[in-house]
């Protein structure tokens, strides 16, 4: 069917190679020579009925999936290409679509000396900084055509996980948990799945590529740092070098906001986004246990986290 698609626009389609499926069925990722050009073509068809072990079969949940596709799609249409080189994405040279049918062609980050990124310092480093840039570039972003709130686990996307929380404590503080974050003057976007896996790297330069922007929206950085840093250090690591780490990132961030020469008060966007840290973790958490109570990213730090925010709504 794809390739049906591909040839609406290429003399020549040759499929080299399938990478990987797509989740749940919705499509594949594979490397084509398109008229003689190496490329890495995404495609991307959701099927009507969703199989997952950990999602209920809804309308809701397929529309989720389906809107993020379209997203992405718009992402690498509208935006992409304007990223400024401290935090550039993938490369995409076409975007196709044709009905429920979707194709993004992509350049082989491979062939141009990048590799997936691993958990090394080195490496954690380098993606902390895109991340820094990232948002800074785009705070205050409108987000037409994206995700106004992005990440794929916030609560208002998430009615079937939260209905099967049992913990009623934390079934009511997570609308207060979502308001704050979401109530944040500071906004910008937001990747919405900044785990490891969505970056390339670059092991000589330490440039680095983000990619699978199907969750980008508006949001605030924390977000994106807490979903990264849970993606790629352990318990223990998260215990010892998380505030570094948090550290560096804000270095970063003011560095940027300076350096795009936003109109924001860098210290003030750092004060406020810093103060969420915590929020950030609760909200993931909420997430976690109404979808996978026995995850392994439960853990000491994010628990701790979230009876820090727990105590404060207490307080009050």
């Amino acid at each position: 069917m794809h390739s049906k698609l591909l040839n609406r626009h290429y003399n020549s389609v040759n499929l080299q190679e399938v990478i990987t499926s797509l989740w749940s069925g919705c499509g594949e990722i594979a490397r084509y020579k398109l008229d003689e050009k190496s490329c890495v073509v995404k495609s991307i068809n959701v099927p009507k009925h969703i199989e997952h072990p950990r999602i209920k079969q809804s309308q809701f949940a397929i529309n989720r999936k389906q809107q993020s596709y379209e997203v992405e799609f718009t992402w690498y249409r509208d935006y992409s290409s304007l990223l400024p080189v401290q935090s550039r994405a993938l490369e995409c040279f076409n975007t196709i679509n044709y009905k429920q049918l979707f194709a993004l062609v992509f350049a082989d980050f491979k062939e141009h000396g990048y590799d997936n990124a691993t958990c090394c310092p080195e490496h954690i480093l380098a993606i902390i900084k895109w991340l820094a840039y990232f948002h800074a570039f785009n705070l205050d972003s409108q987000a037409d055509g994206l995700w106004q709130q992005g990440n794929y686990w916030h609560l208002s996307t998430r009615p079937d996980e939260f209905e099967k929380i049992t913990d009623n404590e934390l079934k009511q503080a997570a609308p207060i948990i979502a308001s704050k974050i979401q109530d944040c003057p500071f906004q910008t976007l937001i990747h919405g799945d900044a785990k490891l896996a969505n970056f390339a790297i670059n092991h000589q330069t330490l440039d680095v590529l983000g990619y699978d922007f199907q969750y980008v929206g508006k949001g605030i950085g924390t977000v994106d740092l807490m979903y990264f840093l849970g993606s790629c250090l352990d318990e223990k690591t998260l215990i010892t070098d998380a505030n570094k780490y948090t550290a560096l990132y804000y270095e970063h961030l003011g560095d940027a906001i300076n350096y795009f020469e936003k109109s924001c008060d860098a210290q003030s966007v750092i004060e406020q986004w810093q103060s969420l840290w915590p929020d950030a973790w609760a909200d993931f958490y909420r997430f976690l246990v109404g979808w996978s109570p026995c995850h392994w990213k439960i853990n000491s730090y994010m628990l701790n986290q979230y009876q820090a925010v727990i105590q404060k709504i207490n307080r009050k």
